[in-house]
């Protein structure tokens, strides 16, 4: 008669699905304090180094002027529109805009959400007059996604990129900051 060894221990086997929910909530913890520490460290404003740029402003409103000026969307426009007003720009033909989003939400829609992709475009109509020292008037881009949804929710920065005083073809001219909400 032979006798096989109790090759089995107890209760290990048990144990990993405990370490792995442990993970995942510890994971999920930490996407959702990271997500609320940036959404509370972003202020909406601007910042506008280039001294041919008075004033920039974004709206939902298309319009040949610049409308009042939005930091605060409530909901989702399908467009946002960014106006910047000139004043002796040089070289505005080089200039070039760039957007980023950061998103804001719960961490299930962190995870999950592949998020649109958003645009810049520069097919709008400029108002500009050009004079010996550069060009003086408003100059227009829009925001959207290529999709053609609305532009989701997230936190929003423009950059437009452009000569600056020395000379250099790349530098941040203007940068505005502004919140769409869900």
């Amino acid at each position: 008669m032979s006798v096989l060894p109790n090759t089995t221990t107890k209760g290990a086997d048990r144990r990993w699905p405990l370490y792995v929910l442990v993970a995942v909530v510890l994971v999920a913890l930490a996407l959702g304090v990271e997500a609320f520490l940036r959404s509370e460290n972003f202020l909406p404003g601007e910042d506008i180094p280039s001294p041919g740029i008075r004033d920039v402003a974004v709206s939902p409103q298309n319009s040949l002027y610049p409308p009042p000026d939005t930091a605060h969307f409530e909901e989702p426009p399908d467009t946002i529109f960014v106006y910047l007003s000139v004043e002796d720009l040089p070289r505005v033909e080089s200039m070039e805009a760039r957007v980023e989003r950061e998103e804001s939400g719960s961490a299930f829609s962190l995870l999950f959400d592949r998020g649109a992709s958003i645009e810049v475009l520069d097919e709008q109509e400029d108002q500009l007059s050009t004079g010996e020292n550069g060009a003086t008037g408003i100059m227009k881009f829009a925001v959207r996604t290529t999709s053609g949804e609305p532009v989701p929710p997230g936190n929003y920065t423009v950059e437009i990129y452009g000569p600056d005083t020395t000379g250099e073809e790349d530098a941040v001219a203007v940068r505005k900051l502004f919140v769409i909400e869900e």
